[in-house]
């Protein structure tokens, strides 16, 4: 058997706040992807536990998101050691350090997985209790649908992204950003803009009541959220500013991503893929080859109308 296990962007991110143990509140829109992709391949074995291989350099076979899950999923369990033993080769497509949670990802396919071979699977509610041991992110892969998430990532919410005839262009150039370092270089850059007097990226007001996402419109009185062609020009990043200041190539894609027609160009998550937003299909594979030369990995995707 192999799973195929697609990726995400951030159709904007806003941080909110910080907790007192450090963690950051955000409210973004999670957006799947179906490539790139990673590969899994489960194979059951006798005796118990897990034991993993990665084609990747730099992934730890014994610690890693692969590993954590498994661990979170045996202990839902009365008896850990029914959870079933298995041999999982990772093959990675989806690169590391860009923002597209290809480990969340990979995790949150393997919950489902080993769920699929108890004779009774767990309900919905602790497979995502599982999931949030392991990591923020991965509750949102169970689902697999656009979501506006806030909190620290773990609260999730229903979001249409009603861009019919719109495609993406994602650009993952060969640079690498760990997620810690974009957090505290923003936390770096709001405290020196504090103390210079600045307001910084953030608006005081919104950060208050958590309502930082100007994108989007609210469906009715509910919590439904709704992203439509009038919202495109509004998505932001509050990361980006920080990572292209020691990253400054990636603000060179962006620009080459807007003169190729995109009508928004940003970065997903902590970086460092950088994404567009095409009206026309024409002009966004026109995008795509251009691109292609410069940097190797550009995918190009349909944004699923009414999804």
């Amino acid at each position: 058997m192999e799973i195929r296990t697609g990726c995400k962007i951030n159709l904007g991110l806003k941080i909110t706040g910080v907790l007192p143990n450090g963690y950051h509140t955000l409210d973004s829109v999670f957006y799947p992807l179906a490539a790139p992709f990673d590969v899994l391949i489960p194979e059951r074995e006798e005796g118990t536990g897990i034991c993993v291989r990665c084609d990747a350099p730099g992934i730890d076979p014994e610690h890693n998101t692969l590993t954590k899950a498994y661990a979170a999923f045996a202990a839902l369990l009365p008896e850990p050691a029914a959870c079933p033993a298995v041999r999982l080769t990772l093959r990675k497509g989806i690169p590391h350090g860009a923002g597209l949670g290809g480990g969340s990802s990979d995790a949150a396919a393997l919950l489902l997985w080993l769920n699929s071979c108890l004779e009774q699977p767990l309900p919905q509610a602790e497979l995502e209790q599982a999931a949030l041991r392991v990591g923020a992110d991965v509750p949102f892969f169970l689902h697999n649908r656009p979501r506006r998430v806030t909190g620290i990532g773990e609260v999730l919410s229903p979001v249409e992204v009603d861009l019919p005839g719109w495609w993406l262009v994602l650009v993952c150039p060969p640079v690498t950003v760990a997620t810690p370092w974009a957090y505290r270089a923003y936390d770096d850059f709001m405290a020196a803009a504090e103390k210079a007097g600045d307001k910084g990226l953030t608006n005081p007001k919104s950060k208050d009541n958590e309502t930082l996402l100007v994108m989007g419109e609210h469906i009715g009185t509910g919590t439904a959220f709704r992203i439509t062609t009038d919202s495109v020009l509004h998505i932001r990043n509050d990361l980006e500013p920080v990572v292209v200041r020691e990253y400054p190539q990636l603000e060179t894609i962006r620009q080459h991503l807007l003169l190729s027609g995109a009508a928004c160009a940003r970065m997903s998550g902590s970086g460092s893929s950088m994404f567009g937003l095409f009206s026309a299909r024409h002009a966004a594979e026109a995008a795509v080859q251009n691109l292609a030369s410069l940097y190797g990995k550009v995918f190009v995707l349909p944004m699923n109308a009414g999804m």
